[in-house]
Formats: structure tokens, C-alpha cells, sequence
């Protein structure tokens, strides 16, 4: 059985210290050994010996008696090869000399680790696939050729139909399409990719040598992430890959991170259900009396433990929502229901909270028809905008709640009378952990998840929410159930 034979990069350096630390570098983190020249009759010597197995040369431009030679060498065996420079326009004109020649790095303080991480860059682009969609040919064999050269692995679709084809079965990390294909308009397949498609799982560049001015605009809209006008350098090409490459990545790193927080969060906060079930419940049979007569004293400890363990309680719900709708777990049961009579149900248990700050549960419910919904959520979705209006209202004012019908859409309306909410402040209202300037008017705990929770309710329901509000006025929430939305 033949063995394939050993790779290595070639680096030709003039300065010996930096020749050094970029095998090292490199050997290190890639795991390729390193062949080093630190002149250009060496380099000459190495890269005719050793051309089939040579996945990269690194050349630096001020070797001495560097020439054409070499570049020939690493054009005739197709050694793709990174230049070092102290001058881009001579990079550029010596680009021309060589198909080859992949990118240029400039010297400077950061040489080293600049290098190392473009080739860290060329050795992970070996397990990346790129998707090239042009009905032409002959464009379709340049950009795989191009694509080929910086190490990542082409392949191609000659119609948007066969490269939605693909995508049933396959993903790619990068997707270049071009503006007019056989079959359809590039624009119109980067539409139907990014339906199943998100942005931390694929990069798509329209490329397009149209005229239109607005082609790019109409790429970008359809959900493309970069444009490429026509005719393009081959570097200004690999800048976009990489570039598009990298944000992908990293887009798909925080979803992994996030992912992951909601996964410990969940985890944390489902272990501190029951023991402080148990606190709380300790703590009530305490204050009852049930264990004994307790002093005034012991009953107001007793007190202070069960509503302390209380709060604690729903905050750990609330994470517990909040980690299940994050990880995507959300489980919605829809069935057909009365919006109303969920309404009247909640109002029932809203009513003993508001009573102890003598606040009045105001209700117009209109008559409505059914819609289709999963009617714990909803129930949940209304509890937290009933306890938010509640938590910021004074004592003895009202609380409107009504529903009706306008339209195509069926609302639910909860009004207070509070210090409503600064308009600055709208922007990030629904975002998890985040408080607004008022305080609750009764000291009840506020922990910035209840309205972030609700909008993600609605949005499982295809439902908007609306806020209108301003100091002085008090606040207005408007959950809007579109009816051929719901009744789906």
C-alpha cells in the first residue's frame, strides 16, 4: 500500500529570528512540518525537490537574489504561495507574476503572528466547502480554480434548481452567486436560500458585471451578505471570502456560547426548584402555626422567609421560561380557544395581588369569535403583562383590560395608570434582565424577564406587541392576534 508522501510549508526568509518563530508558529498550531530557506538559491533548490509536497510557500520579497525563477517554480508545480513585503505595489506587480501567489503580508511588528494566522486560515479553509452558482462554464472553472487555490473546495451549480437541490442535502458556509442565472434571478435564489438558511450558518456574495446600480442593493435586501462587482482582482475576491468566512463563524461561535449559557442556566435554575419549594413551604407551615405559637418576632421571620422564598421562586421560573423559549424548546399547544375566557379566568387571580394595594381590575371584553392558540401560554402571556401593570401602579388606581376586534385582528389591551416609561427606555423594553428607570411602588421584586417573555410568546402565536406610553401617562400594552394567523 502506497503511503502518501510527507507536507510541508516552505518558508523563505531572509531573517533567520524570523524564520525561526514562524516554523515554530506554524508547526505549532497546524501541525505541518516546516521546510526554511533564507536564500533565494536555497528556496530555488527546496521548492524544485520538494513540489509535490508542498501545500504553501511563504516567500519573503528582499531575499536576496530572489527572481522570476522562484516564482516559476511555484507557478509550473502550482504551489499556492504567500508573499512577505515591506511595499504593497510591489506585491501587487509581483502577483503578476505568478498565478499562484495568494495573498500578501506586509512586515511589520505583528510579521509573525500575522503570517501565522493566514496560514492557520489556508489549513481550516481545507474542510471548507464553497458553493459556486453560475450558468457559464467558463466562469464556474475560473472561480474554482480561484477558489482551489486558497485551499477551500469548490463546487458548483449551473442553476439556481440545482443548487437548491444541493442545499436539500448539504450545507456550505459560502455560497457565491451570480446576478443572472439560466433559470431564475440570482437575487430570487438568494431569497429562497436564506429561508432555511441563516446567516450564522451560511455567507452568500452576489456577484453581478450588470450595470444596475441597484443590483447590489437588491442582493443585500434578499439577504446576502456582501456584493462583488465585476470584473474583481483575485485577492479583492479571497478578502471577501475570508472576511464573509470569519463573520459566519463567529455568528455561529455566539449561537453555540448562547446555546450553551441557556443550557446551564436551565440546568441551575431547575436544581434550585425544589429546595426552595421546600424553604418556602417550611417557612408557611412556620407562619401558620402549625409547628407551634411563635413569638410577634419569630412570625415576622417566619414571614420574611416565605415571601423571600416566594420571589426567589419566580425568578427561578422565569429563567426556567426564559432558558426554554432561548433554546428554541418552546413548546406551543395550540387548540381553539376563548381569548375571553382566559381573560376572565387570569383576572380572577390578578385580582387578589391588586387588592392588596387597593388597585381596581377594569374589564371590556367584547364578544369575539375563536382563534387557535395554546391557552396556558397566553394565560402566562397576560399574568405577566397583568403583574408588570400591577408592580408599577400606585395604590388605588385602575387597571384597564379589554378585547376586541378590529379588523383582520383580534387585541388584547392591558392600560395603566402608572409613571409610564421614558421614551429612551421603549427601544430595549423587551430585552431579558433589563429595567427601566421606575421602580415597583409596593417593593415587589422586578427582575427585567417578565415583558421579555410575553414577546416571545407572541411571537410563537405570530402576534405583535405594542407599547405606547410616556411619563406622567401611565403605559398601554397591545397584543395583537391576527386572525388568519391564529385561527391557522
Amino acid at each position: 500500500m502506497q503511503t502518501e508522501p510527507k507536507k510541508y510549508i516552505l518558508i523563505a526568509v531572509s531573517e533567520s529570528k524570523a524564520a525561526a518563530q514562524l516554523k515554530e508558529g506554524i508547526e505549532s498550531t497546524c501541525g505541518i512540518p516546516c521546510l526554511v530557506a533564507t536564500t533565494s538559491s536555497e528556496a530555488f533548490s527546496m521548492a524544485s525537490r520538494y513540489s509535490d509536497q508542498l501545500p504553501l510557500a511563504i516567500l519573503d520579497t528582499s531575499l536576496t537574489g530572489i527572481s522570476e525563477n522562484l516564482f516559476y517554480v511555484t507557478a509550473e508545480h502550482s504551489i499556492p504561495t504567500l508573499l512577505l513585503t515591506d511595499n504593497y505595489t510591489e506585491a501587487c506587480a509581483s502577483c503578476s507574476l505568478s498565478p499562484t501567489i495568494i495573498d500578501a503580508v506586509l512586515k511589520s511588528s505583528d510579521l509573525v503572528a500575522n503570517v501565522i494566522e493566514v496560514v492557520q486560515r489556508l489549513h481550516q479553509n481545507k474542510n471548507t466547502e464553497v458553493l459556486i452558482v453560475d450558468s457559464s462554464a467558463s466562469v464556474r472553472h475560473y472561480l474554482s480554480y480561484v477558489v482551489s487555490n486558497y485551499m477551500l473546495n469548490p463546487r458548483t451549480a449551473a442553476s439556481g434548481k440545482d443548487a437548491l437541490a444541493l442545499l436539500e442535502h448539504e450545507k456550505f458556509p459560502l455560497i457565491l452567486i451570480d446576478a443572472h442565472l439560466s433559470d431564475m434571478p440570482g437575487v430570487e435564489l438568494t431569497r429562497l436560500i436564506r429561508k432555511k438558511h441563516p446567516p450564522e450558518l451560511t455567507s452568500i456574495i452576489g456577484i453581478s458585471g450588470n450595470s444596475d446600480l441597484h443590483i447590489s442593493a437588491m442582493f443585500l435586501k434578499s439577504g446576502a451578505s456582501d456584493f462583488l462587482n465585476k470584473p474583481f482582482k483575485r485577492e479583492e475576491l479571497y478578502c471577501r471570502m475570508i472576511q464573509n468566512l470569519k463573520m459566519t463563524e463567529l455568528l455561529y461561535y455566539l449561537e453555540q456560547l448562547n446555546a450553551l449559557k441557556n443550557k446551564m442556566l436551565g440546568m441551575a435554575a431547575h436544581d434550585l426548584v425544589t429546595p426552595i419549594t421546600g424553604v418556602q413551604g417550611l417557612s408557611s407551615i412556620l407562619k401558620e402555626g402549625y409547628a407551634g405559637e411563635l413569638t410577634k418576632q419569630q412570625k415576622e421571620i417566619a414571614q420574611a422567609i416565605f415571601s423571600a422564598s416566594n420571589d426567589m421562586l419566580t425568578l427561578v421560573t422565569d429563567i426556567l421560561d426564559v432558558s426554554t423559549i432561548e433554546s428554541g424548546l418552546l413548546s406551543i399547544k395550540k387548540e381553539p380557544i376563548q381569548l375571553n375566557d382566559i381573560v376572565a379566568r387570569r383576572l380572577a387571580f390578578a385580582g387578589l395581588t391588586a387588592a392588596r394595594k387597593s388597585i381596581a381590575l377594569h374589564h371590556n371584553l367584547e364578544p369575539l369569535v375563536e382563534i387557535h392558540g395554546d391557552p396556558k401560554r397566553i394565560g402566562q402571556l397576560l399574568d405577566n403583562l397583568l403583574s408588570n401593570a400591577i408592580k408599577f401602579s400606585d395604590r388605588e388606581t385602575t387597571i384597564h383590560i379589554s378585547t376586541k376586534k378590529i379588523e383582520n385582528n383580534i387585541l388584547l389591551i392591558v392600560k395603566d395608570e402608572g409613571p409610564g416609561i421614558a421614551e429612551e427606555e421603549l427601544e430595549q423594553l423587551f430585552t431579558p434582565f433589563t429595567k427601566g428607570a421606575a421602580s415597583p411602588t409596593g417593593d415587589e421584586p422586578s427582575h427585567g424577564l417578565g415583558l421579555h417573555i410575553v414577546k416571545r410568546i407572541a411571537s410563537a402565536h405570530n402576534c405583535s406587541v405594542d407599547v405606547a406610553s410616556s411619563l406622567g401617562n401611565g403605559t398601554q400594552f397591545t397584543v395583537s392576534f391576527p386572525l388568519e394567523a391564529a385561527s391557522s
